[in-house]
This record gives C-alpha cells, sequence and structure tokens, in this order.
C-alpha cells in the first residue's frame, strides 16, 4: 500500500488523462479503506496483549485516543468497528473469526469505506435476537453487495428498508415512540422573529416535505440569473407559503370566537409615517414598516390603529380577501404569476392589491394581480411597484435595473 501513496506523490496529475486520473483515485480510495482493516487487527492485537492496562489507560478506546492523539469518539468508532470485523486470538492462542466476516473481507479487499461497514454493522445488531439468528448472515451480505454500489447515505435508506420488513414490530415500536415525542416548540424573540425546533411524526414530516417540494423549488432564473436563496431559505418561504394558503382559505377554526387574524397595533402616526414600531397579537414588538408590509399581503390581515391615549381611531377591515369569483376571473386574466419571468403557477399565487388595501386600494379584480408569494413579499424591497397597464397587471422595475421604469409584464403566452 505505501508503494502506490510512494509512486502517486511526485506524479503531476494535471498530465494526467482522465481514465488515469480516476482511476488513480479510486486505487486511492480502496487504499484507504484496506488501511481500516489493517488498523482492526492493530486494535485486536494491542487488546489481546493488555496493552492499555500495561500503559495504564481506562480502556482500549482510551489507549487508542492517547496513541494516536485522535478525537474520543473517533476513537471509540475504531475500536467498535474492531470488534466487528477483526478476528481474535485468544490467551490460549486460538483464532476466532470475526463476527461479519463479509465486512471484514469486502474491507480487506478495499471495496467498501468504514462508513459503509458501521451501517451493515448497525442494521444487524439492531435485529432482535431471534431475526438476527435466521437473517443475519443473509442480511449482512446483502448489504455488503449494496455497498460496492451505493454510497453510505444511500445504503442506509436500503438498509432502514431491510430491517423494516424484517422486523415489523419494531418498525410498529419505532412509530409508537415517535408519536410519543412528538414536538414543536416555537421561542418567539422580543423582536417577532423565533427558533423553530421539534421533533415530527413520519406523517407529519412526510406532508411538509410533499408541500415544500411544491413551495421551496428553486424559482426558475429571471434574466439569466439563479435563484439567490439557500436550500434552507427557500424551506422557510415554502412554509410560509403554505401557512398563507392555509389561512386564506378561511377553514382554520375560531380562537375565543375569533376567527384567525394576524393583530397588527400602532398608532394613526407610525402608520401614516411608517416609523416607529407595531405590535403583533402575540406580543412580538416590529418595526411599522415591517407591519405595513405584512398587512399589504394577501393574508387575513387587520390592522388597529390607535392614538395616543390608546383609543382606537382607525382599523383595516379583516374582510378583504378577493372573493373565489374573483380570483377565478384574475386566474383566467392572468395565469399565474404576474412578476415578469416567474412561471409559479395560479395554485401558488396570491392575490395582489396593486394600489395597497391599507393605502385604500380597492378588493377588486382592477386592482388585483396574481403573485407569487416571493414576489409579494420581495417586489417592495427590491424597487419594484406594481401597477395596472391596458387593464393587465404590469411591474416597474427599479432605476438602477431600468433608468427609464418602463413598465414590464409577464411573458407567459396568453
Amino acid at each position: 500500500m505505501n508503494t502506490f501513496v510512494d509512486e502517486l506523490v511526485p506524479v503531476d496529475l494535471a498530465r494526467c488523462d482522465d481514465d488515469v486520473l480516476l482511476e488513480s483515485w479510486r486505487e486511492l480510495e480502496r487504499t484507504r479503506n484496506r488501511l481500516a482493516a489493517m488498523e482492526h487487527r492493530f486494535v485486536a492485537e494491542a487488546e489481546r496483549r493488555g496493552l492499555p492496562f500495561t500503559y495504564g489507560a481506562r480502556n482500549i478506546a482510551a489507549f487508542v485516543r492517547g496513541l494516536l492523539r485522535v478525537h474520543p469518539h473517533e476513537a471509540v468508532a475504531r475500536v467498535r468497528a474492531a470488534s466487528a470485523a477483526a478476528p481474535m486470538t485468544t490467551l490460549t492462542g486460538e483464532t476466532v473469526p470475526a463476527p461479519f466476516p463479509v465486512v471484514a473481507a469486502a474491507q480487506a479487499a478495499g471495496s467498501i469505506s468504514p462508513r459503509h461497514a458501521a451501517v451493515v454493522v448497525q442494521t444487524v445488531d439492531a435485529l432482535p435476537e431471534a431475526v438476527q439468528a435466521e437473517h443475519g448472515a443473509r442480511v449482512e451480505a446483502e448489504l455488503v453487495d449494496y455497498a460496492t454500489q451505493f454510497d453510505p447515505f444511500e445504503l442506509g435508506r436500503i438498509a432502514a428498508r431491510i430491517r423494516a420488513v424484517l422486523d415489523q414490530d419494531g418498525a410498529l415500536c419505532d412509530v409508537a415512540y415517535r408519536e410519543r415525542h412528538r414536538d414543536l416548540t416555537i421561542r418567539q424573540r422580543p423582536d417577532g422573529s423565533a427558533s423553530i425546533s421539534g421533533e415530527a411524526t413520519a406523517e407529519l414530516a412526510e406532508r411538509l416535505l410533499t408541500v415544500l417540494d411544491a413551495l421551496a423549488a428553486p424559482r426558475p432564473a429571471e434574466g439569466g440569473v439563479r435563484d439567490p436563496r439557500t436550500a434552507g431559505q427557500r424551506r422557510h418561504d415554502g412554509l410560509l407559503d403554505s401557512l398563507d394558503l392555509v389561512q386564506r382559505a378561511e377553514l382554520l377554526p375560531t380562537v375565543a370566537g375569533i376567527s384567525t387574524t394576524v393583530l397588527l397595533t400602532t398608532t394613526t402616526d407610525n402608520w401614516s409615517s411608517g416609523d416607529g414600531v407595531a405590535t403583533t397579537g402575540h406580543g412580538a414588538i416590529v418595526p411599522t414598516q415591517e407591519a405595513i408590509r405584512i398587512a399589504g399581503g394577501d393574508t387575513r390581515a387587520m390592522t388597529i390603529q390607535l392614538d395616543e391615549h390608546g383609543a382606537v381611531t382607525g382599523h383595516t377591515d379583516a374582510r378583504r380577501l378577493f372573493t373565489e369569483t374573483q380570483r377565478l376571473a384574475m386566474i383566467a386574466r392572468d395565469g399565474g404569476c404576474t412578476f415578469p419571468g416567474c412561471e409559479v403557477p395560479p395554485a401558488w399565487c396570491q392575490a395582489h392589491h396593486v394600489i395597497d388595501h391599507a393605502n385604500g386600494g380597492r378588493t377588486t379584480i382592477a386592482n388585483g394581480a396574481l403573485v407569487c408569494g416571493r414576489h409579494h413579499r420581495e417586489h417592495t424591497r427590491q424597487g419594484w411597484r406594481s401597477v395596472i397597464r391596458d387593464g393587465r397587471p404590469a411591474w416597474i422595475p427599479p432605476p438602477w435595473l431600468d433608468p427609464t421604469r418602463t413598465p414590464r409584464s409577464n411573458s407567459r403566452p396568453g
């Protein structure tokens, strides 16, 4: 093995053709895998000789950590791997085969990695004793064969399916465990943002992933620029869009006799100027500009305006949503998101007030436009403004993009 490495180190990879480069890389990986099998023998021999006791280590993992200066978790993992894939020699000189001989042979050949081996060992070990006695050797052999074709992540998914088939009672226990420990915690900060953590059942996870498949996909490139959002930001926005769709459907139950409503409270002066702060129905304090942005969306939102004495001086109409008939008419007219270049279909769009409802805009087809959640949230921040031109929605670009600020329409075929 050292010979291959010694030969490879001085090689100028830039001069290698593709076939030589890739085969050398694969050979390097096989060498790396074989080194793990060799280390299993070192661990087993050190333990047979009682070296941890001789050198004052608490156990073999502590000995490996001190000798090789590796992380404690890494030391434990190496010892666990050795116990599964290394033959043992007893004090009487008798050799005991490796508990997982197929894994040991594959690692010695360099055909599977330590991570592959760990997946196989953990899967077999997790089977009930009776199932393991009857099917353990077959499962080990099948998974090692799969390990030569798939990476450890995919192998883990295959292993999970095999385990579920062989240990259906265990799978049901897992379901019951997840059901008992389901949890969702929202820790809201004073500024209204929050951290979210929890444990989801398989049903919740599957439903959420299905929704995000539709709502969190990257948007089509606009002007040759790819969607700048990270995967995490897309999932955040997709969840926000899904909540907006649920709230607009008006199928949620009432809370204390009041239909589900986003409540934003501020003073008349703040609302007019956009200065100061507003308070949400859950006590968070947000900038008034942000409150105006939230209220301007196609959510079921109501804004209460108070004077300096706390008296109500005005409020918006919570029943300002576009009707089903109006939305159908806009779907027929717009065909989807009206923002230039956006291909989001009507089912994922919100009904947008061209003249903001908070500024007196009427809830009419002539003042409405279909807009996807992302462009609904971001268009003002990006400097775009919506207008109606020749009876159809159009968008005025920011000066940095078009100094003439000529309105643009979505070129979707009509």
